[in-house]
Protein backbone atom coordinates (compact mmCIF):
# COMPACT_ATOMS: atom_id res chain seq x y z
CA UNK A 1 0.00 0.00 0.00
CA UNK A 2 1.40 3.27 -1.27
CA UNK A 3 1.61 6.05 0.99
CA UNK A 4 1.49 9.77 -0.71
CA UNK A 5 2.97 12.12 1.57
CA UNK A 6 1.94 16.00 0.73
CA UNK A 7 3.92 18.93 2.04
CA UNK A 8 2.18 22.03 2.57
CA UNK A 9 3.84 25.08 2.94
CA UNK A 10 2.41 27.68 5.54
CA UNK A 11 3.11 31.01 5.22
CA UNK A 12 3.05 33.13 8.29
CA UNK A 13 1.03 36.19 7.98
CA UNK A 14 2.46 39.29 9.40
CA UNK A 15 0.84 40.17 12.01
CA UNK A 16 2.73 43.89 13.05
CA UNK A 17 3.47 47.03 10.18
CA UNK A 18 7.06 46.27 10.46
CA UNK A 19 6.62 42.68 9.74
CA UNK A 20 4.50 43.86 6.64
CA UNK A 21 7.16 46.47 5.31
CA UNK A 22 10.54 43.07 5.73
CA UNK A 23 8.22 40.82 3.73
CA UNK A 24 7.49 43.38 0.96
CA UNK A 25 11.23 44.25 0.92
CA UNK A 26 12.02 40.50 0.78
CA UNK A 27 9.85 39.58 -1.97
CA UNK A 28 10.86 43.32 -3.77
CA UNK A 29 14.87 42.36 -3.54
CA UNK A 30 14.13 38.65 -4.58
CA UNK A 31 12.65 39.67 -8.01
CA UNK A 32 14.87 42.24 -8.90
CA UNK A 33 18.53 39.86 -7.81
CA UNK A 34 18.57 37.97 -11.20
CA UNK A 35 18.38 41.42 -13.37
CA UNK A 36 20.95 43.48 -10.98
CA UNK A 37 23.29 40.91 -11.21
CA UNK A 38 23.08 40.93 -15.08
CA UNK A 39 23.29 44.68 -15.47
CA UNK A 40 26.19 44.70 -13.20
CA UNK A 41 28.05 41.97 -15.29
CA UNK A 42 27.45 44.08 -18.26
CA UNK A 43 28.91 47.27 -16.48
CA UNK A 44 31.68 45.10 -15.28
CA UNK A 45 31.97 44.23 -18.95
CA UNK A 46 31.94 47.85 -20.05
CA UNK A 47 34.16 49.06 -17.57
CA UNK A 48 36.49 46.45 -18.66
CA UNK A 49 36.76 47.47 -22.92
CA UNK A 50 36.61 50.96 -21.81
CA UNK A 51 40.32 50.16 -19.63
CA UNK A 52 41.47 48.36 -22.47
CA UNK A 53 40.95 50.71 -25.19
CA UNK A 54 42.46 53.56 -22.83
CA UNK A 55 45.24 51.48 -22.54
CA UNK A 56 45.42 50.74 -26.07
CA UNK A 57 45.34 54.38 -26.69
CA UNK A 58 48.40 54.91 -24.49
CA UNK A 59 50.47 52.87 -26.43
CA UNK A 60 49.32 54.04 -29.27
CA UNK A 61 50.33 57.54 -28.41
CA UNK A 62 53.78 56.41 -27.49
CA UNK A 63 54.44 55.04 -30.49
CA UNK A 64 53.56 58.46 -32.61
CA UNK A 65 57.03 59.93 -32.97
CA UNK A 66 57.86 62.70 -35.37
CA UNK A 67 59.26 60.68 -38.16
CA UNK A 68 61.08 61.87 -41.27
CA UNK A 69 62.55 60.01 -44.27
CA UNK A 70 64.65 60.73 -47.16
CA UNK A 71 66.80 58.86 -50.17
CA UNK A 72 68.50 59.97 -53.01
CA UNK A 73 69.83 57.64 -55.78
CA UNK A 74 72.82 58.23 -58.58
CA UNK A 75 74.21 56.62 -61.84
CA UNK A 76 78.08 56.01 -62.74
CA UNK A 77 79.00 56.30 -65.81
CA UNK A 78 82.33 54.28 -67.12
CA UNK A 79 84.59 56.54 -69.33
CA UNK A 80 85.67 55.47 -72.78
CA UNK A 81 87.45 51.87 -73.89
CA UNK A 82 90.69 51.77 -73.89
CA UNK A 83 92.16 50.82 -77.95
CA UNK A 84 95.01 50.64 -80.00
CA UNK A 85 95.82 49.96 -83.21
CA UNK A 86 99.36 48.52 -84.83
CA UNK A 87 100.00 51.36 -88.06
CA UNK A 88 102.17 50.67 -90.78
CA UNK A 89 103.21 53.67 -93.30
CA UNK A 90 100.58 55.51 -91.42
CA UNK A 91 97.88 53.26 -92.33
CA UNK A 92 95.98 50.42 -89.81
CA UNK A 93 97.40 47.15 -90.67
CA UNK A 94 96.10 43.71 -89.14
CA UNK A 95 99.27 42.30 -91.05
CA UNK A 96 102.83 43.27 -91.78
CA UNK A 97 104.15 43.10 -95.24
CA UNK A 98 107.35 43.65 -97.11
CA UNK A 99 106.85 43.61 -100.63
CA UNK A 100 109.21 42.41 -103.13
CA UNK A 101 112.45 39.75 -102.64
CA UNK A 102 114.76 41.11 -99.89
CA UNK A 103 118.55 41.44 -100.75
CA UNK A 104 121.40 41.72 -98.77
CA UNK A 105 121.54 45.37 -98.14
CA UNK A 106 117.70 45.86 -98.59
CA UNK A 107 115.96 48.24 -96.09
CA UNK A 108 112.07 48.71 -95.35
CA UNK A 109 111.61 52.07 -94.41
CA UNK A 110 107.96 52.25 -94.04
CA UNK A 111 107.33 53.04 -89.97
CA UNK A 112 105.65 50.32 -87.76
CA UNK A 113 103.54 52.32 -85.02
CA UNK A 114 100.69 52.73 -82.88
CA UNK A 115 97.90 55.30 -82.79
CA UNK A 116 94.81 55.75 -80.57
CA UNK A 117 91.49 55.96 -82.36
CA UNK A 118 89.11 58.70 -81.11
CA UNK A 119 86.76 58.24 -78.12
CA UNK A 120 89.19 56.32 -76.37
CA UNK A 121 91.06 56.72 -72.64
CA UNK A 122 94.36 57.94 -71.72
CA UNK A 123 96.82 55.00 -71.58
CA UNK A 124 99.79 53.68 -71.59
CA UNK A 125 101.62 52.05 -74.25
CA UNK A 126 104.35 49.06 -74.91
CA UNK A 127 105.23 46.86 -77.55
CA UNK A 128 107.62 43.94 -78.09
CA UNK A 129 109.33 43.21 -81.32
CA UNK A 130 110.13 39.45 -82.18
CA UNK A 131 112.65 38.57 -85.40
CA UNK A 132 112.90 35.10 -85.76
CA UNK A 133 115.22 33.66 -88.19
CA UNK A 134 112.54 31.25 -89.49
CA UNK A 135 115.32 29.30 -91.90
CA UNK A 136 118.65 29.57 -90.06
CA UNK A 137 119.99 32.39 -91.94
CA UNK A 138 123.68 33.02 -91.03
CA UNK A 139 122.56 36.71 -89.74
CA UNK A 140 118.99 37.85 -89.06
CA UNK A 141 117.59 41.50 -89.81
CA UNK A 142 117.83 44.26 -88.01
CA UNK A 143 114.90 46.51 -86.59
CA UNK A 144 115.80 50.63 -85.52
CA UNK A 145 113.27 51.51 -82.91
CA UNK A 146 112.50 54.97 -82.14
CA UNK A 147 114.22 56.56 -78.76
CA UNK A 148 110.91 57.96 -77.42
CA UNK A 149 110.35 54.08 -76.67
CA UNK A 150 112.26 52.73 -73.31
CA UNK A 151 113.40 49.20 -73.59
CA UNK A 152 112.68 47.23 -70.28
CA UNK A 153 115.19 45.82 -67.78
CA UNK A 154 113.84 42.08 -67.58
CA UNK A 155 111.29 41.58 -70.25
CA UNK A 156 111.24 41.84 -74.35
CA UNK A 157 108.95 45.59 -73.80
CA UNK A 158 109.60 48.34 -74.87
CA UNK A 159 107.80 51.24 -72.79
CA UNK A 160 106.13 54.25 -74.62
CA UNK A 161 107.61 57.50 -72.61
CA UNK A 162 104.24 59.64 -72.43
CA UNK A 163 100.75 58.82 -72.75
CA UNK A 164 98.87 58.03 -75.24
CA UNK A 165 95.46 60.03 -75.71
CA UNK A 166 92.58 59.98 -78.16
CA UNK A 167 93.50 60.49 -82.15
CA UNK A 168 97.15 60.12 -81.34
CA UNK A 169 99.88 58.03 -83.12
CA UNK A 170 103.49 57.10 -82.46
CA UNK A 171 106.19 55.46 -84.43
CA UNK A 172 107.75 52.25 -82.68
CA UNK A 173 110.03 50.99 -85.33
CA UNK A 174 111.47 53.29 -87.96
CA UNK A 175 113.12 50.59 -90.07
CA UNK A 176 114.61 47.36 -90.83
CA UNK A 177 117.42 46.42 -92.82
CA UNK A 178 118.35 42.93 -94.35
CA UNK A 179 122.68 42.51 -93.29
CA UNK A 180 124.99 43.11 -96.28
CA UNK A 181 127.24 40.55 -95.27
CA UNK A 182 124.67 37.25 -96.18
CA UNK A 183 126.18 34.96 -98.61
CA UNK A 184 124.40 32.57 -101.41
CA UNK A 185 124.01 29.87 -98.89
CA UNK A 186 121.03 32.58 -97.07
CA UNK A 187 118.82 32.84 -100.52
CA UNK A 188 115.19 32.08 -100.55
CA UNK A 189 115.87 32.19 -96.20
CA UNK A 190 112.81 33.72 -94.71
CA UNK A 191 112.65 35.86 -91.46
CA UNK A 192 109.17 36.31 -89.62
CA UNK A 193 108.49 39.82 -88.06
CA UNK A 194 106.00 40.14 -84.94
CA UNK A 195 105.07 43.16 -83.15
CA UNK A 196 102.50 43.17 -80.01
CA UNK A 197 101.79 45.84 -78.61
CA UNK A 198 99.41 46.85 -75.52
CA UNK A 199 98.00 49.62 -73.64
CA UNK A 200 96.57 50.31 -70.25
CA UNK A 201 94.11 52.58 -68.83
CA UNK A 202 96.41 55.50 -67.27
CA UNK A 203 94.13 56.01 -64.30
CA UNK A 204 94.11 54.93 -61.00
CA UNK A 205 97.75 53.20 -61.26
CA UNK A 206 96.86 50.34 -63.40
CA UNK A 207 100.08 49.64 -65.08
CA UNK A 208 102.27 49.46 -61.58
CA UNK A 209 99.60 46.79 -60.31
CA UNK A 210 99.28 45.11 -64.19
CA UNK A 211 102.72 45.56 -65.80
CA UNK A 212 104.98 44.47 -62.68
CA UNK A 213 108.54 43.55 -65.22
CA UNK A 214 108.29 47.85 -65.98
CA UNK A 215 111.29 49.23 -65.07
CA UNK A 216 111.08 51.31 -62.13
CA UNK A 217 112.25 55.01 -63.05
CA UNK A 218 109.53 54.55 -66.58
CA UNK A 219 106.75 53.34 -63.54
CA UNK A 220 107.72 56.50 -61.25
CA UNK A 221 108.08 59.22 -64.30
CA UNK A 222 104.89 58.18 -66.57
CA UNK A 223 102.76 55.57 -64.53
CA UNK A 224 102.42 56.79 -61.13
CA UNK A 225 102.83 60.53 -61.91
Amino acid sequence: MATKKTTKTVTKKPTTQEEKVEQLSSIAQSSTSTPRRRKRGGMIAVTVLSALLLISIAVGGTLAYFLANASASGTITLGNPVNINITQGGSSASSLTFPGNALPGTVYDQAIGVSQPDDTSDSLVRAKLTITNTDGASKTVKATTVNTWQKGDSDDYYYYKGTFTAGSSQDFVTSITVPTDLTNDDAKKTFSIEVVVEAIQKANGAASEVWTTAPEDWLSNYANA
